[in-house]
């Protein structure tokens, strides 16, 4: 199963990568620039590895790659902010 989180997408300043916007349940709005290979451009959607599921609380999830403004690529997202899709 894949799993996506919704977010904000926008070229990156290189080809091949995306500047991508997200909100977290806990570090409020986060960034980072996400290889194309990782994201669904027209749905708004970045691949990201479910690691633990709150059940409603919230849903731990590691991202591609590093955020600007916190030091772990392991973040706290809503529930609704993930998509799963087979």
């Amino acid at each position: 199963m894949t799993f996506w989180l919704r977010c904000s997408l926008e070229k990156g300043m290189l080809p091949g990568e995306y500047a991508v916007e997200m909100e977290t349940s806990e570090a409020g709005k986060i960034s980072l620039f996400a290889p194309a290979d990782k994201v669904r451009a027209a749905d708004n959607l970045m691949r990201v590895e479910m690691l633990q599921d709150n059940n409603g609380g919230g849903v731990f999830v590691r991202l591609p790659a590093r955020p600007f403004e916190i030091s772990s690529q392991t973040v706290k997202v809503p529930s609704n902010a993930v998509v799963r899709i087979e």
